[in-house]
């Protein structure tokens, strides 16, 4: 009999989704109880898996109470046989309708609800579960995986300066700039907070320069402060303009930045940034590659971001991205180098 999973429901159940998703041609009940995160660690191979055939029943049937159509496909070979079974989700049923509109208290509540969503395509369990399904030959279609969100850490006070921006409150904060090694202080009214490329922004007027400014929230150290001083009554006035422009200067400023990649087709890099590309990029990309334009804000964010798909990417241009991942590459490697000061014997006795 299979042990309880210590995996949420919530986590199964996303996992579950991005499984028949990312299977165009369908997943049968073994390739998901095998690899789907909140089965696989409790499948077992030439055993019985009865508890687990109930539990994805139940989810199924309650992904369609969500309004979520699980779609069945018989096997030619056999009909009827349900082993055979092959399950997925059309992409285009999870789509917004077109007309659809919110208000403005609808608008806010899922403004608060995506700052607990934290940018990314999938968790580690999800990531795991979509390499097996792809080992398997399930046909993966991997530009579905970029757009899948994941439950995580909060960005840092966030949720601080969002009621901070709603009752009108000047904060506090240190704040890194990518020139320097050390956090400065900075006083701010902040007028709105702003998602571009996967990154939350605080479009603000810092107080202390007189000036608009946008901060990266990854980028601010230790807790934000709410001073009991509001925001000056014509700085209230004007912030929906004021932050419109600072969100239309960090449009233009990506619209200048492009980056050049080239990136492994088939692979999770292309997942991750085919949906933010311009257009192909315009170098030729070896057989197996792609060739990616991407336009950035940070040069060391992305450069960050990069990394973590190691020989998947690469960067063409601008030189100095491709500097800064080379550099983030050395350290990684020289971190991992053998100790030359560690006293080794070499017929692997004492010393």
């Amino acid at each position: 009999m299979s042990a309880r999973s210590r995996v949420p429901s919530e986590q199964r159940l996303f996992s579950l989704v991005l499984a028949l998703v990312v299977s165009p041609k369908g997943a049968t009940k073994r390739d998901l109880l095998r690899s789907v995160y909140g089965y696989s660690d409790r499948y077992e191979v030439g055993g019985e898996n009865t508890a687990l055939d109930r539990q994805f029943e139940r989810d199924k049937e309650q992904l369609r109470a969500l309004g979520i159509q699980v779609e069945t496909r018989d096997s030619p070979l056999e009909p009827g046989n349900n082993q055979l079974t092959r399950y997925r989700i059309s992409k285009d049923r999870l789509q917004f309708p077109a007309d659809l509109r919110f208000d403005a208290d609808e608008l806010t509540l899922l403004r608060l609800a995506a700052i607990a969503w934290s940018d990314g395509s999938m968790s580690e369990g999800s990531r795991h579960a979509v390499l097996k399904l792809e080992a398997l030959g399930s046909g993966l279609d991997v530009q579905h995986l970029g757009v899948a969100p994941k439950l995580g850490p909060i960005e840092p006070g966030a949720g601080d300066l969002q009621r901070a921006i709603d009752d009108g409150r000047v904060v506090t904060f240190a704040y890194t700039n990518p020139d320097r090694d050390t956090p400065h202080p900075r006083r701010v009214a902040p007028l709105a907070l702003h998602r571009a490329q996967g990154r939350w922004h605080l479009m603000g007027w810092d107080l202390d320069r007189d000036a608009g400014r946008v901060f990266l929230l990854a980028r601010i150290s230790g807790a934000v402060r709410t001073e009991r001083a509001t925001i000056p009554a014509e700085l209230r006035e004007r912030a929906p303009d004021l932050a419109g422009a600072l969100v239309t200067q960090l449009g233009e400023l990506a619209a200048q930045q492009k980056a050049v990649l080239r990136v492994r087709s088939g692979s999770v890099a292309e997942a991750r940034f085919t949906p933010y590309s311009d257009a192909p990029g315009s170098e030729a990309a070896p057989a197996g590659d792609v060739s990616v334009e991407l336009p950035y804000l940070d040069a060391h964010v992305l450069a960050a971001q990069l990394v973590e798909f190691g020989p998947d990417v690469a960067v063409v241009s601008p030189p100095e991205l491709r500097e800064l991942v080379m550099s983030a590459l050395r350290a990684i490697a020289a971190g991992h180098a053998p100790d030359a000061h560690d006293p080794i014997d070499d017929d692997g006795g004492d010393a």
